[in-house]
Parts: structure tokens; C-alpha cells; sequence
């Protein structure tokens, strides 16, 4: 059932995308919602169901998978509230829904729920594979050690254990990692470096959560302990956060060379996206001289910088 399992409803992205862009067309036009049935008939390319094989008759052959991936997908966002539903189908919630803010919408829907890490086959194996990903501090820009999609397994293997107490499997397995990459590239929580190279940066992830972060205009800075807080409230898979915290448990269960950061230093993931989003201009990181809040960020080249408060200063 896992949503990073290529066989299980929520894995196929590319007809996620195409349902999604479907939906936001249309509420453009008229604010109705669209029947599964239309959907498969009538708004899909003429050759995504088609296979590569030629019948008797010279056509190309049917090939039913791809409808299957369509229906599993819609089912499957629709329980988890991507799109309005209702009996007569599914419609985008706005009309400002859009290829550009489909990564959002999704991180958004994904975190509003709550989820049992230990046990949870749906959503539950994508969760801990990022909170798996985001306390791999060789994996980031930091260490500049890249990695490929076909690594994946190995590396979960490596430092989670494969099972919970309860048999349920918490490895990321060779059928997921290739989902669980285009996911990491969808929401932002991986990025490309190169030809099937791959490193760990949330830059983008935490981005989403910016202007809930500093929701109030007219606050200052913020200590950097309030600002983590804060964004593990809306998504706790970074230092500190419940998820997060959940799955280090679990790690430490396997007899790796991994180490938690050390106290009052953030993690080599969380350090570089902080360090991106001050050089994009949108918060900047300050050290005040009498703060007891002050913590370590870890960047390339051995590069540390202590920062005790951020405060926002560009527009999201």
C-alpha cells in the first residue's frame, strides 16, 4: 500500500500531475466537478493508454495498466484531500491551483494528517524515508557526496532497520526508490546535481512553510529555536520535529557509523537550507552577542556559523 511503491495506488506521479492539471484548467473555466469516468474518457491523451504493441488489426494495442494508475490515483489523493470531492467527482479547491504551486499543495495535504511512523503503510514509508534522508548529514552539499536512485535501498538498509516490532517493513525497498526520488524532486527535499546524481537539501520544502513561520508582519527576528519549532509544527521531519525524532529512534536501533548532531548544532541538511534561503534573500540569519539561543550551522568547505535569531526579509 505504500505511496512510494511503484505498484500501490499514489506512486505514479506522471498521472498526478495529469489529473492535477486537468482539475485546474478547468475550474478556470467553470467551477464543476468532473466525473472519474470523463476524466479517463475524455481528457485523456489520445495515446496514454496505448502500448507499444500492434494487434492483428494494425492498431496499437490497449494496455490497461496506465487506466489502472489514473483510477488508483485519483482514489488515493482524493482520501487524502488534494482535490475537492464529492459524489459527482473531484475538482481543484481554487482557481489558483497550478503546475507552479503543485509541490505545495501536496506537501500541504501530505502533513495535514497525522500519521503512526511505526506501523502506517500508505503515506507512513515516504515520511520516514525523508526523515531517514534529512539525518544523513554525508548526503548533503555539506559533504558533497551524491548519490543514485539505484543506492537508495542500500543506503536505508544501511542505517534503518527492516522491520518494526509489529513486521511492519521500514526499509525503503528496491520497488520504492525510484518514487521515493521523484518525490524528493516533486516536494523538495532532494536535488539533481548531475546525470542520475542525486544530494539531500529541503531548501525548497522549507520554503513552503516560510510564510506560516512568520505569519505575523510585524514581528522582528525570531530566535532560530522559536523558527524550528515553528516549522516542525507544520512539518515535523526536521531537527527536533516528532517524525524526526522517530525515526533517529529507530536508527539508533541499527548498528550504523551514524551519530545524531551534537547539542546546540543543527543537522548538515538543515544548516544548508537555512544558508541557501539567507543567500536567496528571504531570511537572513543573525548572531546577537547576548543570545543564550545561539546554535552552530555546518556548511561546505567545514565552514561554521553560529546564528542565534532569523528574521524574514524577502518576499515569498
Amino acid at each position: 500500500m505504500s505511496v512510494i511503491n511503484n505498484s500501490y495506488p499514489g506512486s505514479h506521479i506522471a498521472s498526478l500531475i495529469f489529473i492535477d492539471r486537468i482539475l485546474n484548467r478547468k475550474i478556470i473555466k467553470k467551477s464543476e466537478y468532473i466525473s472519474i469516468e470523463k476524466i479517463l474518457e475524455d481528457y485523456r491523451p489520445s495515446n496514454l493508454f496505448l502500448s507499444d504493441e500492434v494487434g492483428d488489426d494494425g492498431n496499437f494495442i490497449s494496455n490497461p495498466n496506465p487506466k489502472k494508475k489514473v483510477r488508483q490515483t485519483i482514489d488515493f489523493w482524493r482520501e487524502h484531500g488534494l482535490w475537492d470531492s464529492s459524489e459527482q467527482g473531484i475538482k481543484a479547491f481554487s482557481a489558483l491551483s497550478n503546475d507552479t504551486n503543485i509541490s505545495t499543495r501536496i506537501v500541504r495535504t501530505v502533513f495535514s494528517e497525522k500519521y503512526n511512523l511505526q506501523t502506517g503503510l500508505k503515506i507512513e514509508p515516504l515520511i520516514r524515508g525523508i526523515c531517514l534522508f534529512l539525518a544523513l548529514d554525508e548526503l548533503t552539499f555539506s559533504r558533497q557526496n551524491s548519490f543514485k536512485s539505484t543506492e537508495i535501498p542500500l543506503i536505508s538498509a544501511k542505517y534503518m532497520p527492516e522491520r518494526s516490532t509489529d513486521d511492519t517493513r521500514l526499509s525503503i525497498n528496491p520497488s520504492e526508490n525510484a518514487t521515493f526520488l521523484e518525490y524528493g524532486l516533486l516536494l523538495g527535499y532532494m536535488e539533481k546535481v548531475s546525470r542520475d546524481k542525486y544530494i539531500v537539501d529541503p531548501t525548497r520544502l522549507i520554503k513552503i512553510y516560510l510564510s506560516d513561520i512568520f505569519s505575523d508582519k510585524n514581528e522582528g527576528s525570531i530566535s532560530v529555536n522559536t523558527f524550528i519549532d515553528r516549522l516542525n509544527s507544520n512539518i515535523p521531519v526536521f531537527d527536533r520535529g516528532e517524525y524526526r525524532v522517530e525515526v533517529e529512534a529507530m536508527m539508533k536501533t541499527k548498528k550504523s557509523d551514524w551519530q545524531p548532531s551534537p547539542p546546540h548544532t543543527l543537522s548538515k541538511s538543515l544548516s544548508h537550507a537555512l544558508y541557501r534561503l539567507n543567500l536567496e534573500g528571504l531570511i537572513y540569519l543573525d548572531r546577537l552577542s547576548d543570545s543564550l539561543e545561539a546554535v552552530t550551522l555546518l556548511l561546505p568547505n567545514g565552514e561554521l556559523r553560529t546564528v542565534s535569531h532569523i528574521r524574514m526579509v524577502g518576499d515569498i
